[in-house]
């Protein structure tokens, strides 16, 4: 039997297990949906007919302990993540169930660009803490897991680990940010404010909301990074093509949605969470991961690298001039510290 005509027949065979099966049944990488409803926020207010995107890849285990949940950058969709999941990647699909999420404001979960209640300036404002709530949601309503093999996320995925780490340590057996903040320093405050700037000038004209967009641009290139590697990799004569390439790839965002993530980071400290004094004196050693770039000019390694240390918790470090950009240089060495610490998360640090 094919084996989409064997999870129909399962449905049809046992119907009170259908929301169990859902999962199974899924295709592999495909875009789905999660109902939030009227969803509270932090801030006051709340997001009407809310919507949560991801993918899945892997299968759940009988025990529902080999969940990896893995939320996405800034700016970034679930379809970007799957780079690093398959067979033999950094998530291997024969060993974890992924769930890749996309984060509020991203466009494809409710986003100020695609909210029909709240368009656009209307929609509320969310926090790091708001998504990382909603994504429990979708784990215990979703999927009915409890408590989930890990939380790994890459720069606003990565802070959304750290909150995470603050705010439910129980609920994730090992957590890993990578190139990532507990919380930003004056320079990342100045970094995302400029950008922000921009994009909170927009107008209703496409004119206008292309030129914040050409700014955000050419900011996130100058911080991607090192000026160095920079200069290595593009001369006067490249400038032109390679700033049509970055002007490409951010062309298609809605401003406001990438304000709104902005917004988001602006606000984040894990130190403010209120329960984070005692969750974070408590951390097992073995139980997260901190990955920082030394040279990242986008977000300070400083907190994440003091975060590591004060909680005695593994910390690995990279020197490269690829900067926030690590995966681009070090990502076999990455995807196998993350797979080892997996499985083993004793002698893990590494620093150069």
């Amino acid at each position: 039997m094919r084996p989409e005509k064997q999870c129909v027949a399962r449905l049809i065979i046992a119907p009170i297990l259908i929301l169990l099966l859902l999962p199974l049944c899924a295709v592999a990488g495909e875009q789905q949906y999660f109902s939030l409803g009227e969803f509270p926020l932090e801030k006051g207010g709340a997001i009407e007919d809310c919507t949560l995107g991801y993918r899945t890849y892997g299968t759940l285990n009988s025990a529902r302990s080999n969940a990896v949940l893995f939320p996405t950058w800034y700016a970034g969709t679930s379809s970007e993540l799957e780079a690093f999941i398959g067979p033999g990647k950094m998530l291997d699909t024969s060993r974890y169930f992924i769930v890749a999420v996309d984060s509020f404001g991203n466009g494809v979960s409710s986003s100020p660009s695609n909210s029909m209640r709240q368009k656009a300036r209307s929609f509320p404002e969310f926090t790091i803490g708001d998504m990382v709530k909603a994504e429990l949601r979708l784990i215990t309503e979703r999927f009915n897991i409890t408590r989930l093999r890990a939380v790994i996320g890459i720069s606003m995925g990565g802070v959304q680990a750290f909150y995470f780490a603050a705010a439910y340590p129980d609920r994730a057996e090992k957590i890993i940010p990578i190139t990532a903040s507990p919380r930003p320093t004056s320079y990342d405050i100045l970094f995302f404010s400029t950008q922000l700037a921009a994009l909170e000038g927009v107008r209703t004209t496409p004119a206008w909301d292309g030129r914040s967009l050409q700014i955000v641009a050419g900011l996130n290139a100058m911080a991607s990074s090192t000026a160095a590697r920079f200069i290595a990799l593009n001369s006067r004569t490249d400038l032109v093509s390679r700033m049509e390439k970055e002007r490409g790839s951010i062309g298609e965002k809605n401003p406001l949605d990438l304000a709104w993530q902005i917004k988001a980071m602006l606000a984040h400290d894990i130190y403010a969470v209120p329960s984070a004094p005692v969750n974070l004196a408590r951390l097992d050693r073995s139980s997260i991961l901190t990955v920082v770039s030394k040279q990242d000019l986008m977000l300070n390694p400083a907190p994440a690298r003091e975060f590591a240390e004060a909680t005695g918790t593994g910390l690995a470090m990279f020197d490269s001039d690829c900067g926030h950009y690590i995966f681009q240089c070090e990502y076999a060495a990455i995807a196998e510290l993350v797979s080892r610490f997996l499985e083993n998360p004793e002698n893990v640090n590494r620093k150069e």
